[in-house]
């Protein structure tokens, strides 16, 4: 099992902003969205895209067990988007808790943090995957 200075990290769950009117998402839309290939809610309104630094044991944990790829696979297809001027990187946040401001404070966000990390569902709301 993965650890970092916050203690052990068991699991993650998945975070959007309270205005994504989504309740679950399945596997792969939720790959398509972190792989920035879907950028925009059934409503219309684009998606922004949260994620921790490469090296981050939540994104490493995040990446192979909610995604099912490796984090590399991630990087490469980031960086070919960028590169052939077809798409873009997500915005990357240093901490959960930034992730969770980050999330909170914007329209259309969606992002991770730890089970363990606090949260207020009064400012996001955690999506359910099947």
């Amino acid at each position: 099992m993965l650890s970092f200075p916050f203690g052990k990290v068991v699991a993650d769950s998945v975070i959007v902003s309270q205005d994504v009117k989504e309740q679950t998402l399945n596997r792969n839309v939720l790959l398509a969205v972190f792989s920035m290939r879907v950028t925009r809610w059934p409503d219309g309104r684009p998606i922004r895209v949260f994620v921790l630094p490469d090296r981050h044991p939540l994104h490493d944990l995040f990446v192979k067990e909610r995604l099912q790829i490796f984090p590399y696979q991630l990087r490469n297809n980031w960086d070919r988007q960028v590169f052939t001027g077809t798409g873009s990187e997500p915005e990357q946040v240093d901490t959960m808790e930034e992730m969770y401001r980050m999330v909170s404070q914007t329209d259309g966000a969606i992002g991770y943090v730890s089970d363990s990390f606090k949260l207020n569902l009064e400012q996001v709301r955690v999506i359910d995957e099947f």
